[in-house]
């Protein structure tokens, strides 16, 4: 005769429980910035994400490759629309994009992409103690090891990056 194990709580998917942490953290509305590569395709639609990729943000800014001189002048005229659609994918809270830069790359001649340069960053401070509890706090429902382990670089990184942003003296 089988016994059956009474579950406590039926399993969760992932991306909901991740969804969860990173809304508790305050991260979601910087993930939705970044996600905007991925509903690229969905925003200007198939035939269209084609012959222009998202290449990469850079601050308010979209930087995105076209095949063609022709793609280039079409979406350029097309910018303020397609700039509404992206923003309107954002989360609430994210702060929008102002400028979508198209640029030509050819095939023959890979050249730099133009979105700039970062001038490389302090170390990062070390997570304080209040970082540490609250990001154990924050996976304790997780009982995974190995996601737990993950998750907690994560989001003591998050933490760390965030304590760098409000220590930056504002210009």
């Amino acid at each position: 005769m089988k016994r059956k194990h009474p579950r406590k709580r039926p399993p969760e998917r992932l991306g909901a429980v991740l969804g969860e942490v990173f809304a508790r953290l305050g991260v979601e509305a910087t993930l939705s910035r970044h996600r905007i590569a991925a509903l690229w395709p969905e925003i200007v639609q198939q035939s269209v994400a084609r012959h222009a990729q998202v290449e990469g943000v850079a601050g308010s800014v979209l930087h995105v490759r076209v095949d063609s001189a022709v793609w280039m002048n079409e979406l350029s005229a097309l910018k303020i629309t397609l700039l509404e659609k992206v923003n309107a994918k954002l989360h609430p809270d994210a702060a929008p994009f102002t400028d979508i830069r198209f640029f030509q790359r050819s095939w023959a001649a890979q050249r730099e992409s133009p979105v700039p340069a970062r001038t490389p960053e302090p170390p990062l401070p070390p997570p304080t103690e209040e970082d540490l509890a609250l990001v154990q706090d924050t996976l304790q429902p997780i009982s995974d090891e190995e996601l737990r382990k993950i998750l907690s670089r994560i989001l003591e990184k998050d933490r760390r990056l965030r304590h760098r942003r409000e220590d930056k003296p504002q210009r």
